[in-house]
């Protein structure tokens, strides 16, 4: 606990949000689940990191390559796209020390604090309206996207933030949730290079016993891209929260 208060009084931020909303408060403590759960995210890892360099040799060209949800770049193949692109931009509202300092070995890959969104300046202050995204769109050398364990992610704070902060009914709550998965296909969708989308696609609980409690939808009734390639992943493994554990299924869509 006292490394995790001292990460958050000395991560630098660039974005408003990251502190106001949680979301530095959040990717610290995931840092802290991977630590603990060092196998099962370590298999998840290895597996996004094959499908990105799937992506990788699927690019015609190989100027920029833009990752989207870079965040701990554990599960990024950073020396790959080093070698193959001339530049690398890797994406997230937040990154950690142990990320910088990976970064700056590289002369060709830079990090970039931005809102994905482009929506959390309004939502964080209690507006149900989400924008379509549009930056990058408009660069003509990026040749690989990859939106990274990212999109179903995207509702859970902000749709947090709204109910209990601004007391926004959960209907519109729940629209803005839907709104900004749909955004983040659809902005995807508009690069015209080589797009991976790597995401839960089905999270299921079960006791520890092993018998399933609940199935959820990430998607938030979103029809996700159908994957090219499925994997299980132990998010979180029996003992982590109690008696309960969660599985997720992640799946790989190139669009």
């Amino acid at each position: 606990m006292i490394f995790e208060f001292w990460q958050y009084l000395t991560t630098p931020t660039q974005i408003e949000q990251a502190k106001k909303m949680g979301y530095l408060k959040e990717a610290i403590a995931m840092a802290a689940r991977a630590d603990r759960c060092q196998q099962e995210w370590g298999e998840h890892y290895q597996s996004c990191q094959k499908a990105i360099n799937q992506a990788i040799n699927r690019a015609v060209q190989h100027r920029t390559a833009l990752i989207f949800g870079a965040g701990s770049l554990k599960d990024v193949p950073l020396d790959e796209l080093s070698k193959k692109f001339e530049k690398v931009l890797l994406v997230d509202l937040v990154f950690l020390k142990e990320a910088r300092d990976k970064v700056a070995k590289f002369n060709n890959v830079e990090l970039i604090e931005h809102d994905v969104t482009e929506s959390l300046s309004w939502i964080s202050e209690g507006q149900d309206w989400v924008q379509a995204p549009s930056t990058w769109l408009d660069d003509t050398h990026i040749d690989l996207v990859v939106s990274l364990n990212l999109i179903t992610q995207l509702p859970l704070i902000p749709v947090r933030w709204l109910l209990n902060d601004y007391k926004v009914p959960e209907a519109t709550a729940d629209i803005v949730g839907k709104q900004l998965i749909f955004a983040h296909v659809n902005y995807l969708k508009q690069f015209s290079g080589e797009v991976c989308l790597i995401a839960d696609y089905l999270d299921i609980e079960f006791d520890n016993k092993g018998n399933e409690i609940e199935r959820f939808d990430p998607w938030w009734d979103v029809e996700p891209p159908k994957p090219e390639i499925t994997w299980e992943w132990e998010v979180v493994p029996l003992g982590e929260a109690g008696k309960k554990w969660q599985k997720n299924h992640v799946g790989v869509s190139f669009l």
